[in-house]
Parts: C-alpha cells; sequence; structure tokens
C-alpha cells in the first residue's frame, strides 16, 4: 500500500501535463496549417493596348461630358429653365455619360481582377 500511494499521486499530478502535450496527429495538423496553397494564386488579367487605350478613352469623354453637362445646368440655374433643345442635348449627354462610365467600370473591374 505505501508504494500504491505514491504512484497514483504520480499519475494524478502528471494527467494535466499528458493532456495538454501534443500528439502526433496533432502536430501534423498544427505544422500544415500555416503552409501556403498548393495552387498558386490566379494571375490577374491585364488590359491589352487597345482596352487600355479604350480606358483612357471613356475616362476623358465621360470628363468631357461632366462639364457639358454642369454647363447646361448652370444655364439653367442662370436662365431659369432649359429651352426643349437644351434639355435634349442634356438627355443625349447624359445618356452617353452614362455609356462611356459603364465602360470605365467595366474596364477598372477588369484590370482589377
Amino acid at each position: 500500500m505505501k508504494r500504491v500511494l505514491p504512484i497514483v499521486l504520480a499519475v494524478l499530478i502528471a494527467a494535466p501535463v499528458a493532456t495538454t502535450l501534443a500528439s502526433p496527429a496533432d502536430a501534423q495538423v498544427r505544422v500544415g496549417s500555416g503552409a501556403q496553397p498548393r495552387t498558386p494564386p490566379r494571375p490577374r488579367p491585364r488590359l491589352s493596348e487597345a482596352e487600355m487605350e479604350r480606358l483612357e478613352a471613356a475616362q476623358d469623354e465621360v470628363a468631357e461630358l461632366d462639364d457639358k453637362i454642369a454647363a447646361l445646368e448652370d444655364a439653367n440655374t442662370a436662365a431659369g429653365g432649359l429651352t426643349e433643345a437644351q434639355r435634349q442635348e442634356w438627355q443625349s449627354h447624359a445618356v452617353r455619360r452614362q455609356t462611356a462610365q459603364a465602360t470605365v467600370e467595366r474596364l477598372e473591374a477588369k484590370r482589377r481582377g
């Protein structure tokens, strides 16, 4: 009986340490958790030279149309309203701007990947 008590005490004291040690399976999982993915990241799609030129042209067109629309809106506030011709011109500019802006957004999205 004198030998059993120290053995039981030693096992009880060592039990918390044994439960915190990593098993071989845990060690394998932990080692692999920081590893790089097996497939390399996809390269970002690049814009062709023609697409870059189209993007720049569309950006310039948006800026130009913004200026024309702003000028018509200034005329609207100064004159108290737009003539029928000015309204049609404003609508035409707004439609062209929307088309150009859609082109800019599409090409920039492609460039970002």
